[in-house]
């Protein structure tokens, strides 16, 4: 399955957009049936040193923040380029892959990695690395089975947009095996990195310690 270079629709919406608010909202609920909340909260609470800050690149509408500050009782902060702002979080408008990222233990990035080239994920990595101990990727996986299941089984649970962008998402996603490529390129050979695929490949989780 070729990786798909086209742009999805809210790579072109801006803060002001209703249909950015829906977007940020049918993600929330995608995240929620998908679980990926409380596996970063899994990957966060198996550190071996305090986790009392936490990075959050791209983060959207905030959902993700929220969950970890209500759940973990760590400080947050977000990062996005056009922030949506749908939950009460602090976030900074930037540009992670270049901009100067605030202090944290741990950054989490959460359906960021597809939206970026590979050389953009490159600099990211190697950005977090200024100013975290530890990073963690949560992406999607291009395949064709998560795609299947995806339009099967979530697809009728969310606005037709979000639909559509959520199969691009899919084929524009890294396979494992790409990903892990890309680390290595950003960090050298011997980098410090595991890579965790469930079994219907829902997603990966890349967790990078500095």
């Amino acid at each position: 399955m070729q990786r798909s270079l086209e742009p999805e629709l809210m790579d072109f919406l801006d803060a002001s957009s209703g249909v950015l608010a829906k977007f940020h909202r049918d993600l929330a609920r995608i995240h929620r049936l998908l679980g990926s909340f409380p596996t970063i909260e899994r990957f966060l609470r198996s550190d071996s040193r305090p986790v009392r800050r936490v990075l959050d690149i791209g983060c959207g509408g905030g959902s993700l923040l929220a969950y970890l500050r209500d759940h973990m009782g760590v400080e947050v902060i977000g990062v996005d380029p056009n922030p949506g702002l749908t939950a009460n979080v602090p976030a900074i408008r930037m540009d992670a892959v270049t901009g100067d990222l605030p202090e944290a233990d741990v950054a989490v990035s959460s359906l960021v990695a597809h939206h970026l080239t590979p050389e953009q994920n490159i600099a990211l990595i190697r950005n977090v690395r200024r100013s975290c101990r530890r990073f963690i990727i949560l992406d999607l996986i291009r395949h064709p089975l998560p795609l299947a299941l995806f339009t099967i089984f979530l697809c009728p649970l969310i606005g037709r947009e979000a639909a559509v962008d959520g199969r691009q998402s899919i084929r524009r996603a890294f396979t494992p095996e790409e990903f892990a490529a890309l680390v290595r390129e950003s960090l050298g050979p011997a980098a410090n990195f595991s890579i965790d695929v469930p079994r219907f490949l829902s997603r990966q989780v890349i967790d990078i310690r500095y």
